[in-house]
């Protein structure tokens, strides 16, 4: 149902002329002064780090930016603010999970978090990835194991359940897609379900895990290995053992950290809280809006077009 409501309303949206947002900008942009100035400076810097960008020869002007007919969700979350920078100015985007770097400043979702620069990121399929929770079952009421689900397309998760699927501690399994061993099959399981278990894994897919931000906003404890990609959320930013309990790439530390953070509550607890207040960064709608548009408005300004 979310998904028709978001269709139905960006697709209202377009009907509107954009020469309305577009004299919204310069207040918009000024909005920026009711916010604390470093944690603007540090969003827009992380976001956009080459201040002397080269601009593709393939880049497109705004006035020519159309739905496609693949990858509408991550045109919409542009559009909405593209639609504010007037019409001559050109982008480079690239929808989908990228999982390289770009040769020329380029718009994606994600990037390795060892990036060359001219990956520039933008909040895209932001209705799949920023769901948040409101977990009301305390740490202390859930299940003393930790819960893992999702396809198995790398060799990071299958090696998660290969050594975890039948073990009593844990409710890890592979959602079947692929020609996998049956016996690590294991049924679909909701977000309020695994919301039941202390412990739940957060495991890098494509790119980034989806489940990392409603995971951050429960009262679970989140156990990943150190994160390879990053996205909107600043994954590159995040602290092992401070914002998430750090795993081996191996998970060969998961039982003991169970166990650890099992006998040990309090800085379990710590953890989550400190999970919980990186959350609240990106809950605010609109300071996610000037943020975007400043991003915007610094890569027209790296490709000297503004």
């Amino acid at each position: 149902m979310k998904n028709f409501y978001f269709y139905v309303n960006n697709i209202f949206n377009s009907l509107i002329p954009n020469y309305f947002s577009q004299r919204k900008l310069k207040y918009l942009l000024q909005e920026v002064n009711k916010y604390p100035k470093e944690e603007i400076k540090e969003r827009i810097s992380y976001y956009i780090t080459n201040n002397n960008g080269q601009l593709a020869a393939n880049a497109i002007a705004l006035k020519d930016f159309k739905r496609p007919k693949k990858g509408t969700m991550y045109y919409f979350d542009l559009v909405q603010y593209t639609r504010y920078f007037k019409n001559n100015l050109k982008i480079k985007f690239k929808f989908g999970d990228v999982q390289e770097n770009q040769d020329t400043l380029t718009i994606v979702k994600s990037r390795p978090i060892n990036h060359s620069g001219n990956s520039v990121i933008m909040k895209l399929d932001a209705l799949r990835h920023y769901y948040f929770v409101n977990d009301v079952i305390p740490f202390s009421e859930k299940k003393n194991k930790a819960v893992w689900r999702g396809y198995i397309h790398k060799e990071n998760r299958r090696t998660l359940v290969k050594e975890f699927y039948n073990h009593p501690k844990c409710n890890i399994g592979n959602i079947p897609l692929h020609n996998e061993n049956p016996d690590w099959a294991k049924p679909f399981i909701s977000i309020e379900e695994q919301l039941q278990y202390k412990f739940i894994l957060s495991i890098e897919g494509h790119d980034v895990a989806t489940n990392l931000k409603w995971i951050f906003s429960s009262n679970s404890l989140c156990f990943m290995p150190t994160p390879k990609f990053e996205t909107w959320f600043m994954e590159g930013k995040l602290v092992p053992n401070v914002h998430y309990v750090h795993l081996k790439d191996d998970y060969s530390d998961l039982l003991e950290k169970m166990e650890y953070y099992t006998k040990h509550e309090e800085k379990a607890l710590t953890i989550i809280k400190n999970a919980q207040a990186w959350v609240t960064r990106f809950q605010d709608k609109k300071l996610e809006k000037i943020i975007s548009l400043k991003v915007l408005e610094a890569y027209f300004k790296s490709t000297k077009q503004v």
